[in-house]
């Protein structure tokens, strides 16, 4: 059971790899045989001019399967390291005061349903802003990870309006449940 298990694990980090090595299995047997029966396709059998160019190609994509599983592309490094941290510690590194105190007024008012806040009710409380301004500050608080938002309306100027609640991540964070 193991050997499936990381097998599985193996097909699921290295897809890439995992496939170029089948594709390069099959080129390289149907170049060294006359004829390959397969379960799905039977008698697969390769021209005999093209067996040189299968069995070059088979070869070539096994090592590049190869490479691809030894020499990983470092995506690792792409991730900023904003998104490295836990939530705890964006809210409490990267937030501006004006998003904590969003980020608070949505925890305050979505105490006891999940249904979240329009986005009126934003613009209301802070009408010394932009709605520009607090449609920014709800944005960031969404690619964070601390909101999550849901298009109900357009305006009648054809914009999207929105309902804006706490991510399930964050809720759990906080000790709550997600009623969704």
């Amino acid at each position: 059971m193991k050997i499936l298990e990381s097998f599985q694990i193996f097909i699921e980090r290295h897809t890439l790899s995992f496939l170029f090595f089948l594709l390069g299995a099959l080129l390289i047997i149907l170049a060294l045989t006359t004829n390959l029966n397969l379960p799905v396709i039977k008698g697969v059998a390769p021209y005999a001019e093209y067996r040189l160019a299968s069995l070059v190609l088979g070869i070539i994509f096994v090592l590049l399967a190869t490479l691809l599983y030894y020499l990983p592309l470092d995506a690792g490094k792409a991730i900023p390291n904003e998104f490295r941290m836990s939530l705890f510690e964006r809210r409490d590194k990267l937030l501006s005061t004006t998003q904590k105190d969003i980020l608070s007024f949505i925890e305050a008012k979505t105490t006891n349903n999940n249904r979240g806040l329009q986005q009126e009710a934003f613009e209301q409380k802070w009408t010394n802003r932009s709605r520009s301004e607090t449609y920014y500050r709800l944005e960031q608080l969404c690619l964070l990870g601390f909101v999550e938002k849901e298009e109900v309306a357009k305006s009648p100027e054809g914009i999207p309006r929105f309902i804006y609640r706490l991510s399930s991540n964050y809720q759990q964070l906080i000790g709550r449940r997600s009623k969704t």
